[in-house]
């Protein structure tokens, strides 16, 4: 490496560990949980493992006076094989997986929840059962959002239609709600504002982070691609 890594032990924090420091200062509004990157463990599994798998997968908790008022699941483009190993890991405690907000992994994509392509299989593509109740620990009214233009019942990849019927799946029992960052609303970003009743999507002319508001991005992004594009 060069010696790049050598003066970064100060900011490394190991997987299942927990943090509550932003840009180095303590916060006590705010709980991180380090979930991955996770490394594989042979040489079978390494095949496996592209390089979105990498992504950091924090859950994060905003509290207000020590009591945590939401959870978000944050766990950037990493697939299928990272999903089936995190539950691995944490089935017997899966709190660490629970959420009110989860954004949906690499932007709404099939890849997460399956090995099986959907171009190839159809209706007879099957989820990863591991990596799809790694996603599924939602709490009563939970959000899952998708960092992408709307999601059509077309080939796009992501955000792919199969992806958006699990998750809404998932949000049945809890009564939550799936929405994209870009869905048509034009430039106004996807504001969730977060009470002590929970969490809930409003609109907003622009987002602040000020109280217990949080803004998504400052300006939503049509992610999308067609089938034929490459990662």
């Amino acid at each position: 490496m060069d010696g790049k890594t050598d003066d970064i032990g100060g900011i490394v924090v190991k997987v299942d560990s927990l943090f509550s420091t932003i840009a180095g200062a303590a916060d006590e509004s705010f709980e991180a949980r380090l979930l991955a990157p996770l490394k594989a463990d042979d040489e079978e599994e390494e095949a496996l493992i592209s390089k979105n798998d990498s992504s950091v997968i924090l859950r994060v908790d905003l509290k207000v006076s020590q009591v945590v008022k939401a959870r978000y699941l944050i766990g950037g483009d990493a697939g299928v094989a990272i999903r089936e190993r995190l539950w691995d890991r944490n089935k017997n405690r899966a709190s660490r997986l629970e959420y009110d907000v989860l954004i949906a992994p690499h932007h709404c994509s099939w890849r997460s929840l399956s090995y099986d392509s959907w171009s190839e299989k159809g209706e007879k593509a099957k989820d990863n059962e591991a990596a799809r109740s790694a996603l599924a620990q939602a709490r009563e009214g939970a959000l899952i959002i998708s960092s992408s233009k709307p999601v059509e019942d077309d080939d796009d990849d992501p955000p792919y239609i199969r992806a958006k019927r699990e998750y809404l799946e998932i949000l049945e029992q809890p009564n939550g709600e799936f929405k994209c960052v870009a869905d048509g609303s034009g430039d106004k970003p996807l504001v969730i504002e977060i009470a002590s009743s929970g969490t809930k999507i409003k609109r907003a002319a622009f987002a602040t982070a000020l109280g217990l508001g949080t803004g998504i991005g400052s300006q939503p992004l049509a992610h999308g691609r067609s089938a034929d594009d490459e990662d």
